[in-house]
């Protein structure tokens, strides 16, 4: 039976008032459920829209987007019924809207997987490089370094190897030196670090791995804030946007965002290694952090989602 509280009582009269009145009731929760589905899938379009563009240039097909989509909606059904330990077709097929044929067909697939192993090796050794005491001066500068150690400082492949990279120093080597983040003295063989923040070559496989990578982070920490209940705890999550700005405002914001952004990400790195070999060999060390920054400035009257003002 429905309880009043619960509905809205519309009246619709056909044919003028009488006795052929209709009394409609509509549940509010489901109105409520159906206007936020309505307005996700409004912002679902405007958040897709620049992965589109990207879809484009790397010519995936919205064939081959689907069949992509269909993989990750499989892989979400566990993480919304995370109480439920073995999930049937069925259920994950009223959930997804998957047709169980696809359902059958994608449980004995493994999820498509990306080159993220050299990325994230990269990215641990010239962290380490910087901050561990046996690879930096009296400054606190990265040394530079020969492959292999001699009896004053450690050599390159300790550096891999200290990282706890599961690599071989020379895949490290050919990578970092393939993207510009270090230099080899032709005369010498010495090692020195260029850019102490990996930054991928837009056209490597590597740019790819740390679009996945940031973007899957934030849009994590974004949804659990999404989903999350009243007093569940929210990942931090700020921004700020503006219009109605110069090409040289623009500019001078860029460049103080940057250079505090990057001053920020450099002392939490220190910190975060610090803390990294204060709980290495420890059992309580399973958790993982991330924090991220992100700047971007454009002077065009409406921008690529047709945005024109503060939001």
């Amino acid at each position: 039976m429905l309880r009043k509280r619960d509905m809205l009582n519309l009246r619709a009269q056909f044919g003028g008032s009488g006795p052929y009145g209709l009394t409609v009731f509509v549940n509010e929760e489901t109105n409520v459920r159906k206007n936020r589905t309505e307005q996700f899938q409004a912002a679902l379009a405007r958040i897709l829209r620049p992965v589109a563009r990207a879809m484009i240039a790397h010519g995936v097909t919205l064939a081959a987007a689907t069949e992509v989509l269909k993989q990750a909606f499989y892989d979400a059904a566990g993480d919304v019924s995370p109480g439920e330990s073995k999930l049937t077709d069925s259920r994950i097929s009223l959930l997804t809207g998957l047709h169980r044929k696809d359902v059958r067909r994608l449980k004995q697939q493994t999820s498509p997987s990306t080159k993220r192993s050299l990325l994230n090796a990269c990215t641990l050794v010239i962290s380490y490089w910087c901050t561990a005491q046996l690879y930096i001066d009296s400054k606190g500068k990265p040394l530079v370094l020969q492959r292999a150690a001699d009896v004053q400082q450690p050599g390159f492949d300790d550096l891999v190897r200290d990282s706890r990279v599961d690599l071989p120093p020379a895949t490290v080597l050919d990578a970092l030196l393939r993207e510009g983040a270090i230099s080899i003295d032709s005369q010498t063989g010495a090692v020195q670090l260029v850019q102490e923040v990996f930054i991928a070559n837009p056209d490597s496989e590597a740019m790819i791995s740390a679009y996945e990578k940031n973007l899957h982070t934030h849009l994590l920490a974004a949804t659990e804030n999404l989903l999350s209940g009243d007093k569940d705890r929210r990942n931090f999550e700020r921004a700020a946007h503006f219009s109605h700005l110069s090409e040289a405002s623009i500019a001078e914001l860029v460049e103080e965002s940057e250079r505090r952004s990057a001053q920020l990400l450099s002392e939490l790195n220190r910190k975060a290694m610090e803390l990294q070999n204060r709980d290495r060999n420890t059992a309580a060390a399973k958790g993982k952090f991330s924090i991220g920054a992100y700047v971007l400035g454009r002077h065009s009257k409406t921008g690529d989602d047709g945005d024109q003002t503060n939001d």
